[in-house]
């Protein structure tokens, strides 16, 4: 599943291919010169047909002459030479190639595609490994391999974060101010377009890389989503958390469903999906993602998910709680014992709770607030803190990193320094976190974002993932009494309900079943029955119910002259709350579900919670309890709290319904299942199973 990239970034010999003072704008040159700020770490050859020597070195004019085969071949050449070039270095025991060039199908040229085909063929022929086409190199900084055409990155230390962008301009950038505000790296890579080694692939070397403590990447796509997930799998076992900034977060649903949950369920809702599956922290922004690493890069994890924050401002405390508010974050409620040791510590008139706002007089006295943080952090109901710092940034502010450090010292939770807004970072401000220990965050919703990164991420690590089990279930269980049966073993439970054919049958079931009943019209062309009027509720007698179908019959004709009626489904009524409840196999990452405000609202709402299959109990209960509308569920406007219960037996059992029988099916929705009041359990009131095509 995964392919080596031993041979891009660590190998023992490089062919600089293009090699000239001039090349793409001095790239070669510039790579050269970075390989020998580096001490030449692997040998190196230069390769150009036009070319004797260069740079005091001898320049070879193909790889035939060359001395030896050689691991990584830099082809800093055209893009017109690069297949030609590269099929002659794999012929002669080339390894793997870093493709600097573009054009290679990226913008849909049928030219460029042809290019890109000819390199895929010469990989699975040859075994040759392709890092690119299109991006801008790599970066090993333990082996001093500054493969990467420019020198700001020669300033980069050895640590323990490991990068992948996919975008190689915005790749520098980052590395740069990330390495000025703390961070280090093992490695790092610009993986341009992917057309062999990918994201995947990437992953798993920085997981299986023994100094590589953090992942952190820039995604515009995944390429082979089972390859990433199982990469992903593989690092939240390994307790090295991917941090993770997706480009071109997409509001589109998904075109040409039939369901509800398929035209809601857009793409980035199910990559979000996999990211809380297993562990994969998102960023919303480049700051996030350099503020949220930071926030790791502490190395400590909290045993649950409530906040303290000590600070001296109160303004910055009541924004805190409005960030926190944002998204979804838990405060702390310190004890009595805590909040009375609190109260004299601080400013005259100031309340000792969470937030804790000291006052003024006292956060300027660093040695006085930093006892108060030591309080803070010895409550037991908090779980991570984050406290106001004042970092110095240049050689004459004040400089004492004992009282943050004593802070860090008092506890083995996450301890957090955050600024309220942006401010400068130099060496000095590099210097006096390293020594205290603590991470300063800058601005307060990345703070906050940072601390919530830190939470889900030691929730993932102590959930884990499940695996799905294999499929035993069989297609004709999908169909009439075999599925109502099913549904009712899985915690699906239909109302009272009857088939009829015509309009009389119909009256005469609902007088068997009870009135008020609701009718249903069954035709393949009444996908979404209310919109062609296919639904009518409350019917109180049998004429009623004759005169109901009689009505939606003729209003489908009307829309659809060709529309096959093939009956009637009469149900008892059942009034509650409506939720949307459903699955669909997504193309890419597999079986999900969604679980939302349900009827008719449901896709001009779209309040829904969408996890990837298995569901079980805990995380039916975290997406039930993560909906805007999750008050619905309780007491509300004197209407009895609903059977929350019975939505979570729902939701458990249709997830081991549809991996049973995901072999036959596309969609399988309940839209609306009526939750009761609390122990009268939910009804499955419309069931729409969609097979899966051949």
């Amino acid at each position: 599943m995964f392919r080596s990239v031993e041979y891009l970034l660590r190998p023992k010999s490089i062919a600089l291919v293009g090699a000239s003072d001039s090349s793409r704008g001095g790239w070669g040159q510039e790579i050269y010169q970075n390989l020998e700020f580096g001490g030449f770490p692997a040998k190196v050859y230069l390769i150009n047909p036009k070319r004797d020597e260069l740079w005091g070195r001898k320049v070879y004019p193909s790889f035939a002459a060359l001395p030896e085969p050689v691991d990584l071949a830099l082809t800093v050449i055209p893009t017109a030479a690069v297949v030609d070039t590269l099929t002659e270095g794999a012929q002669n025991g080339l390894k793997c190639a870093l493709i600097f060039a573009a054009q290679f199908g990226e913008g849909g040229d049928p030219e460029g595609q042809k290019r890109a085909q000819a390199l895929r063929a010469l990989s699975d022929n040859n075994g040759l490994r392709i890092s690119g086409p299109n991006c801008m190199g790599s970066l090993a900084i333990r082996e001093k391999l500054l493969l990467y055409p420019a020198k700001r990155v020669r300033s980069l230390q050895p640590g323990g974060v490991g990068v992948v962008f996919q975008s190689g301009g915005t790749f520098q950038f980052w590395l740069q101010q990330a390495a000025l505000r703390g961070l280090d790296f093992s490695y790092a890579v610009s993986s341009g377009n992917e057309l062999d080694l990918d994201l995947a692939d990437y992953i798993n070397f920085l997981v299986d890389d023994e100094h590589t403590k953090t992942i952190v990447c820039l995604v515009e796509g995944v390429r082979r989503p089972q390859a990433f997930m199982a990469a992903a799998e593989k690092a939240l076992k390994a307790a090295k958390p991917i941090i993770l900034l997706k480009v071109g977060r997409s509001e589109r649903g998904k075109a040409a469903t039939a369901s509800h949950t398929g035209a809601i369920a857009a793409d980035d809702q199910v990559f979000d999906a996999v990211c809380r599956k297993y562990g994969i922290v998102r960023c919303p922004s480049l700051d996030d993602l350099l503020e949220t690493s930071l926030a790791f890069s502490q190395g400590r994890l909290p045993k649950g998910n409530r906040i303290a924050m000590a600070c001296y401002s109160g303004g910055a405390k009541g924004l805190v709680l409005d960030y926190a508010s944002d998204e979804g974050a838990e405060m702390a409620p310190f004890t009595p014992e805590t909040r009375a040791r609190l109260q004299p510590m601080v400013d005259p008139g100031l309340a000792a709770e969470n937030p804790l706002d000291v006052g003024p007089a006292v956060g300027v006295q660093a040695p006085k607030f930093a006892e108060i943080c030591k309080v803070v952090c010895a409550d037991p109901t908090v779980d991570l803190v984050t406290v106001q710092g004042l970092v110095p940034t240049g050689p004459n502010d004040p400089y004492n990193a004992e009282p943050l450090r004593g802070v860090l010292a008092s506890t083995d939770k996450p301890v957090l320094a955050f600024g309220r807004i942006s401010q400068n970072a130099s060496e000095v401000s590099r210097k006096y976190q390293s020594e205290t220990g603590v991470p300063f965050i800058q601005g307060l919703p990345q703070t906050v974002r940072a601390l919530q990164g830190l939470v889900r991420y030691a929730a993932a690590l102590r959930r884990k993932p499940v695996a799905a089990p294999a499929p035993q279930g069989r297609a004709e269980n999908l169909k009439g009494a075999a599925l109502d049966a099913l549904l009712s073993t899985h915690d699906l439970n239909a109302p009272k309900s009857a088939m009829a054919k015509t309009a009389d049958e119909a009256a005469a079931a609902a007088s068997r079943i009870g009135f008020p009943v609701a009718l249903k019209i069954v035709s393949p062309q009444a996908s979404h029955k209310t919109e062609v009027g296919g639904v009518s509720l409350g019917l109180r007698d049998a004429s009623e119910v004759r005169a109901a179908a009689e009505t939606m019959s003729a209003r489908l004709v009307a829309h659809d002259a060709g529309a096959r009626i093939e009956g009637f489904l009469v149900q008892e009524m059942v009034s509650g709350l409506e939720i949307i409840l459903g699955v669909r196999e997504d193309p890419q990452f597999g079986p999900f579900m969604l679980v939302g405000l349900g009827g008719v609202m449901v896709e001009v709402m779209r309040d829904v919670a969408i996890r990837l299959l298995p569901v079980d109990e805990p995380t039916a209960r975290e997406m039930l309890a993560s909906l805007r509308s999750a008050s619905l569920l309780g007491e509300f406007r004197g209407r009895p709290a609903r059977d929350i219960d019975a939505v979570v037996r729902a939701m458990t059992g249709l997830s081991r319904l549809f991996l049973d029988h995901r072999a036959f099916l596309s969609d399988f929705e309940i839209n609306p299942l009526i939750v009761l009041a609390k122990g009268d359990g939910a009804r499955a009131v419309d069931v729409r199973v969609v097979p899966r095509q051949a």
